[in-house]
């Protein structure tokens, strides 16, 4: 008996193992991978409650931010009127920024703009259409 015993123990031993599996798939979770669209809300829920960022508060008064509204329409109509070709020559002042427009006689616009701080200069050439 021990010796069958034996025999049986040495031929599991020795035999190769049955092993079953099957092919891995991927699945993805989120849906703007090919998940499932149901788990778009859980996944947008859970990205909320981690997210620890808050935006800053501007806090800033009225009449800062009027002279930014201003200084921006100041920009916005000097650029739509230099590219509408109308050469509107001047030295204009915005706070922060002084814009300074001269034409050319061939037409073309040099716009110089200088950061009133710094100093520092940036020269614009719009050339003639």
């Amino acid at each position: 008996m021990k010796k069958r015993l034996l025999t049986i123990s040495l031929a599991l031993a020795l035999s190769p193992p049955l092993v079953a599996a099957t092919e891995i798939v991927y699945q993805p979770i989120n849906p703007s991978f090919g998940g499932n669209p149901m788990n778009g809300s859980f996944l947008l829920q859970k990205a909320q409650s981690q997210n620890a960022h808050t935006a800053p508060d501007e806090g800033r008064s009225f009449v800062d931010r009027f002279r930014d509204a201003l200084e921006r329409n100041i920009i916005n109509s000097l650029t739509r009127r230099i590219a509408d070709g109308e050469i509107v020559e001047g030295l204009y002042d915005t706070g922060e920024y002084t814009v300074e427009v001269i034409g050319q006689p061939d037409g073309s616009v040099l716009v110089y703009i200088t950061h009133n701080e710094t100093g520092e200069q940036t020269v614009i050439t719009m050339p003639s259409i």
